[in-house]
């Protein structure tokens, strides 16, 4: 810690032990905040669990809940922020050029990002699919297209002519638009056409652009 984020570390501590009387504060609820404030810090922040499992002489399954459970407690959680990080990161790896039989693996290490994820997976009637390495994600390529539109800023008024110039078939594209629905609707429509693997890969390399 920086003797800057050692101060504010003091008097922040001092509120939390002193709040339920002196002797009061159980111990796990210390180590929480302790394990916060030292991952928030310059020394710390942006270190890997392994790092941090090392680090702190712990293991990395307690690292990650460790993690969880600070940043439901001391965060503001803001999935779409959460999620638009993923899809970020995504673009920035260009791992969708690696689809393979419709699915890309993601790799999940924050398990915030994870439950995230899982909760918009689930949302939508779609279960998580783990890899033997359970901080791998396999995700189908119309629920990646999904996951990026529904997070891009630009994706209400530009979906339509994405998927009129990645669609060749112009009976398809015309199924998917027709009406002018919602953005969730015509996400499901495209769903339901069963596009082929080429026209998922090129929807989503377009998609990424609106990031």
């Amino acid at each position: 810690m920086t003797p800057q984020e050692k101060i504010a570390f003091a008097d922040d501590f001092l509120t939390l032990y002193l709040s339920m009387g002196l002797g009061s504060l159980p111990k796990r609820e210390i180590d929480l905040f302790v394990f916060h404030a030292l991952i928030q810090s310059a020394e710390h922040r942006g270190k890997s669990n392994y790092e941090l499992a090392n680090t702190f002489g712990i293991s990395e399954t307690r690292i990650k809940t460790l993690k969880l459970n600070a940043a439901l407690r001391y965060k503001e959680i803001n999935p779409r922020a959460i999620l638009a990080r993923v899809v970020e990161r995504l673009i920035a790896s260009q791992q969708f050029a690696e689809l393979n039989e419709g699915k890309i693996d993601i790799s999940l290490e924050d398990p915030l990002e994870r439950r995230e994820l899982e909760n918009f997976l689930k949302t939508r009637g779609h279960h998580a699919e783990y890899t033997l390495n359970r901080e791998v994600l396999r995700i189908s390529a119309a629920r990646l297209l999904e996951l990026i539109m529904e997070h891009a800023e630009r994706a209400g008024s530009e979906f339509d002519e994405i998927i009129r110039s990645q669609i060749k078939d112009q009976a398809v594209s015309a199924r998917i638009l027709a009406g002018a629905p919602s953005l969730k609707q015509k996400l499901d429509r495209l769903r339901a056409e069963n596009l082929n693997l080429a026209t998922l890969k090129s929807l989503i390399a377009k998609a990424f652009t609106l990031f």
